[in-house]
């Protein structure tokens, strides 16, 4: 490594050093390193501007809209409701209803978008039954990441992998979804060890139960059916994305402004819906980690990795899955498993291995190690915003704390999994 790549990567530890300790807010980190890194002039500004992943921040602002929109239909508090009389207030079964159905539909959306439906659901569940709403927002942080990995939309690294690797839709869910379900029961153990003790239903929680049972939301009759028809439009083209060769930002910001232009909604009062501190903290990460790439850093780690034991497939398939989870839950897995693909790809060709089980380890790595850090995914950080915005701080030592032995956990299942299936 030369001179300007140690120094950027001291730029960055020592970001995400702050953001970990949390001495800063974690988008006022996050421009302290961008500033450092441009003037120390390690990258021009405008090559540093283009590091930004535009889909995905158009997908969040979007969808973010999208939502505001829907919020005021009032199917969110019909949901809650529905969702309440279900778990029969019992809340480590709400938990698991919440959790069960944010893991199925970011199988089918993304998990961005499927925290940002879910989200303010789990949020005024809590408020309503007067429950700890920290568990719930790990669970479905959790649920979103894990649920999302079955499928070739479901998760940012699946569709590089699957674009690079030919790899199908249903081949996704055939060789992913077994490992996903695997580690969604080791999740719900632990997270049962973590939090059984303020999952116990008390006489609050039974007179809350009770006035849900009596109580009838009612939708708005004139928003709901258009906001529920754009909907079907925008879910549709998330899984036709392919077929009409639209990204995903596109398909976000065109549903948006249908809802905006069919719906009678104050068009400012649902840009203030929009999370802004969470746009720009992607962005301000996005610079900085595209700054590390655009140095080498990360292909250099990854060559490293690779290359150690190049000729061992057995080895090479499970180290990566144990240094994709590791990295993921450090840097954002898209630029890492970008920088990977090719490698693997390389080393694949030249021993003449079955790149297959190369793949589906690169996939789970990448996907189950955003559960590690608070900044390991995009839905962490949503979450964490979305609770914000309510009076709620999800912490990042909180979220390491939890997030850690899931993770690991979650890894040796995949571990277990890639060696018993494709390795024997």
């Amino acid at each position: 490594m030369d001179t300007t790549q140690w120094i950027a990567l001291g730029v960055f530890v020592a970001t995400y050093a702050l953001i970990i300790s949390e001495r800063l807010h974690r988008l006022t980190a996050a421009l302290a390193g961008l500033s450092g890194v441009l003037l120390l002039q390690l990258v021009e500004q405008s090559k540093a501007f283009s590091f930004i992943d535009f889909n995905t921040i158009g997908l969040l602002l979007g969808m973010m809209i999208l939502v505001g929109v829907v919020k005021k239909t009032g199917l969110i508090e019909l949901a809650a409701i529905r969702t309440i009389r279900m778990s029969g207030g019992k809340p480590w079964r709400l938990l698991v209803l919440l959790s069960v159905l944010t893991a199925l539909i970011s199988a089918l959306l993304d998990n961005v978008t499927t925290i940002l439906l879910i989200g303010p659901v789990a949020l005024a569940v809590c408020e309503s039954l007067d429950l700890d709403p920290i568990p719930f927002c790990i669970s479905l942080t959790f649920a979103s990441n894990l649920g999302g990995t079955a499928t070739l939309i479901g998760d940012p690294p699946n569709i590089l992998i699957g674009s690079a690797a030919g790899l199908s839709f249903n081949a996704f869910l055939l060789n992913l979804g077994p490992a996903v379900l695997l580690a969604l029961g080791v999740t719900f153990g632990l997270l049962y060890l973590f939090y059984r003790k303020d999952l116990e239903p008390d006489e609050s929680t039974a007179a809350a139960l009770q006035r849900f049972r009596d109580s009838r939301q009612r939708v708005d009759p004139v928003l709901t059916p258009r906001v529920l028809a754009i909907l079907g439009l925008v879910l549709g083209a998330f899984l036709l994305h392919r077929v009409l060769h639209l990204e995903a930002a596109t398909i976000a910001l065109a549903g948006a402004t249908l809802a905006l232009v069919l719906c009678p909604v104050n068009v400012e009062e649902m840009v203030a819906e929009v999370d802004w501190v969470t746009l720009l903290f992607f962005s301000a990460l996005f610079m900085l980690v595209g700054t590390l790439e655009h140095l080498g850093l990360i292909e250099a780690a990854a060559t490293l990795m690779v290359h150690q034991v190049g000729d061992s497939p057995k080895l090479l398939a499970l180290l990566l899955v144990w240094g994709s989870g590791i990295l993921s839950a450090v840097v954002d897995n898209v630029p890492y498993t970008a920088a990977v693909i090719p490698l693997v790809r390389d080393v694949a060709h030249l021993s003449g291995m079955d790149p297959t089980p190369l793949w589906w380890s690169l996939a789970l790595g990448a996907c189950f190690g955003g559960n590690g850090t608070l900044v390991g995914a995009s839905a962490n950080l949503v979450m964490a915003g979305l609770a914000e915005k309510g009076g709620i701080s999800l912490r990042f030592g909180y979220f390491l704390k939890v997030g850690i032995p899931v993770t690991a956990a979650t890894l040796l299942v995949s571990t277990v999994y890639v060696y018993l299936r494709y390795l024997i």
